[in-house]
This record gives C-alpha cells, sequence and structure tokens, in this order.
C-alpha cells in the first residue's frame, strides 16, 4: 500500500501565521513518508499551528480519511501555535484533529462565558461571523456543568459544582495537570479521577446537611448519592469518558502529545470549583505570560525559546 507523502509545516521565527505554499521559511516537519510513530525532530522550536494543503479535507474525504491526510488536516484547523520541540509531528496533527474537529474538547473545556464562549469577539459562528477561536481560553477549563447529587437537607444540597478541568499543560510540559500519559489513558478509559475533588458524603457529612439550615453556612464538599443515584465519587462526572474509553491507545496518545504541544494557561478569572487543589489554576514555570488575544503566538515562542 502507497503511503501518502507528508504535509509541509510552516517553520517561522515569531509564530507568523498564514504563510503560503512555497515560502522560504517552510520545512517538512514529516517528511516523505506519515508514519505516525516516526521519531522527526523539527527544526524550529516554535511552529505556528497550520498546515498547508488547502485541500485536505476534500482529499481526506476522497482517500477515505487516512492518517495523513487527517493530520494535514489537524494542524490546519489547531488555533493555536504548537510547539513542536521533542514532539512527534505526526501524533501532535492527528491530535488536534480528534480534538479540535471530532470530540470538540474545547466547547466544555474553555474558560469563555456568554455571549461567545469559546469564541472570539466577531468570530461566533452562531452569529453569522467567521469562526476564529479565543486562544486566551482555550482548555483553560472554567465551565461550570451543575451539580450531580441527590438534593440532599432542608437547603437541597446537591454537592459541589461540577467544572470543567484546565486541560493545558504545566511547566513540566505534561498536560492536564501534569499526568503522565500511563495517567491519561487511564482517565479516558475509566474515568478515573486523581485529585478526588468531589467524593461521596460520609454518614457524618449527610447528618451536618440534614441540619443545616442557614443558606450562608459552609456545607462539606461531598456529593449526596442515594439509591438510584449512586453516583461514584471516584469517578470524574459529566466528562464523556464512557465514550471516549473506545478510542485506541494510538488515538489517546495522539491527544496527549497534542496537549503537550498547546501553551499552558493559568486560569485565574474563572471560578474554581469548590474544594482542592484549584484545578484551573496552573504552573508554567513563570515563562509564559499571561494570555491575551493578540500575543498568544509570541508567548509561545517565549515559552519555546527561554
Amino acid at each position: 500500500m502507497n503511503v501518502p507523502t507528508c504535509p509541509l509545516i510552516a517553520s517561522a521565527p515569531l509564530c507568523s501565521r498564514g504563510l503560503p505554499n512555497g515560502h522560504p521559511g517552510l520545512l517538512t516537519a514529516l517528511e516523505e513518508r506519515c508514519k505516525i510513530r516516526t521519531n522527526i525532530p523539527s527544526r524550529s522550536a516554535c511552529v505556528p499551528a497550520i498546515a498547508l494543503v488547502d485541500s485536505a479535507r476534500v482529499r481526506a474525504q476522497n482517500s477515505g480519511d487516512d492518517e495523513a491526510a487527517l493530520i494535514q488536516i489537524g494542524f490546519q484547523i489547531a488555533p493555536v501555535p504548537l510547539n513542536l520541540t521533542g514532539k512527534n509531528p505526526a501524533l501532535v496533527g492527528l491530535g488536534s484533529f480528534i480534538v479540535n474537529g471530532q470530540a470538540d474538547c474545547n466547547g466544555c473545556h474553555t474558560a469563555g462565558g456568554p455571549p461567545n464562549f469559546n469564541y472570539a469577539s466577531g468570530g461566533n459562528p452562531y452569529f453569522g461571523q467567521k469562526t476564529i477561536v479565543d486562544p486566551t481560553v482555550y482548555l483553560s477549563g472554567g465551565s461550570n456543568f451543575g451539580q450531580v447529587g441527590t438534593p440532599t437537607g432542608p437547603l437541597g444540597y446537591a454537592g459541589p459544582f461540577i467544572i470543567s478541568r484546565n486541560l493545558t499543560p504545566d511547566k513540566t510540559g505534561r498536560p492536564e495537570g501534569g499526568h503522565t500519559l500511563a495517567e491519561f489513558k487511564d482517565i479516558l478509559r475509566n474515568g478515573t479521577d486523581f485529585d478526588h475533588i468531589h467524593p461521596i458524603c460520609t454518614d457524618a457529612q449527610l447528618a451536618q446537611i440534614e441540619a443545616t439550615t442557614d443558606p450562608n453556612a459552609t456545607l462539606p464538599v461531598c456529593i449526596p448519592a442515594t439509591f438510584g443515584n449512586s453516583v461514584d465519587g471516584g469517578l470524574l462526572q459529566v466528562m464523556p469518558w464512557p465514550v471516549f474509553h473506545n478510542m485506541t491507545d494510538h488515538q489517546i496518545e495522539a491527544i496527549y502529545e497534542y496537549l503537550s504541544a498547546i501553551p499552558c494557561i493559568d486560569n485565574g478569572t474563572s471560578t474554581p470549583p469548590a474544594g482542592a487543589p484549584n484545578e484551573l489554576r496552573n504552573d508554567c514555570g513563570g515563562t509564559a505570560a499571561p494570555l491575551r488575544s493578540n500575543d498568544a503566538a509570541s508567548t509561545v515562542c517565549r515559552r519555546a525559546n527561554p
């Protein structure tokens, strides 16, 4: 079977985006043949999140969605600059396709709020505008999905609010709070919550909830579970891991590689989840300035080239 030739990726010193085909700054990052596990070193520490074949989507449709074409699309649709230093570019591209083109991870893990949520001002497709994802809130968590417990006691307390988590990498380069690949696979396969921030209420905690009538009182950070609503507090709630667990190891590894390549964001603006740790804050190592919509690219350059 013929393996398609690999896509070109732009390499520009200041993360300039939208370079045309044939630009002298282009390099072949996935040279000759796109075998996903090929380790090809990048010639640039700062690579924009673009690919250069405009017809990639058409070719993917016409070629049975072969992986090389999906990688190209992944680079085209990545909404933030990518740091490919030490990364497998093919895995990064495929991971971007899954995260941005299939799973809509940013739809839940955005820090943006109404009216645009994960879209930039003036780039909301639901307003009939050309789609522009806001890079300053990309995958940094903070969306509130409500409570999942059984309303209990005079105040009808149903437990802490479920807040989507910050998926961006920390100073170690590992995504989602510094989790290892093995841990990340466990999260997507089994829904394991390594932070245990919303445990099931104990009998003593339930008694406290039942006895509390003051709406200003502090209630336990736990989920009241009852017969018929037997929530498991050791598992991630709301997050669709029961669907994601059907992915192959190869696909999960691609997602992990992509999330390792996106900019670190320390989300200090969204309301954090109750309890500890605060899963929205992120230690970027002091090398990343707070992201603003007009300097997202240069920030990643500074991180890649301290």
